[in-house]
């Protein structure tokens, strides 16, 4: 089978998973997603030489603030964070989005570069469009540029949701 179609099917298996971090600042998985979710990579060693890097890479890892980013990528080894391409922030209110200032990033010394080198997707989700203090278009406006002087040197796509 060629690469290209392989890695198609590869992306559809191991892809499109999103871990939210714990009160323990651990990253899991959605209870709703099955237990055997890298089962895939156990079954040869050319699967698992193919596929070893694919189920950091194609996941989603999502924080709820800058300082629950630092404490639980933390956590995760050097070659693991070196992997993470793609970081959710979750917001249950539309002014929470202005956590991502610049001065939250120094005052918790988190570097988003230095901390996720493979970082090509930042995604701002905000879960309500109500709010007395920021309108819809304030808060996709303070989504986009809140983060912009940390991701000065970085290839990063801002996508808010």
């Amino acid at each position: 089978m060629p690469a290209e179609i392989r890695n198609a099917i590869w992306k559809l298996v191991l892809g499109g998973k999103v871990y939210r971090t714990n009160w323990t600042g651990r990253f899991h998985p959605s209870p709703l997603e099955p237990k055997n979710a890298t089962a895939l990579l156990r079954t040869c060693r050319q699967i698992y030489s193919e596929t070893a890097t694919m189920p950091l890479a194609l996941t989603g890892f999502s924080v709820d603030s800058v300082f629950e980013a630092k404490k639980s990528l933390r956590k995760l080894k050097p070659h693991q964070r070196e992997q993470i391409t793609i970081l959710h922030f979750e917001f249950s209110e539309p002014h929470m989005v202005k956590g991502l200032h610049e001065s939250y990033f120094k005052e918790e010394s988190f570097v988003l570069g230095d901390s996720l080198p493979a970082l090509r997707e930042l995604r701002i989700c905000v879960f309500s469009a109500q709010d007395s203090i920021m309108t819809r278009e304030e808060t996709e406006k303070a989504a986009h540029e809140c983060p912009k002087p940390v991701m000065q040197d970085l290839s990063v796509a801002v996508k808010v949701e």
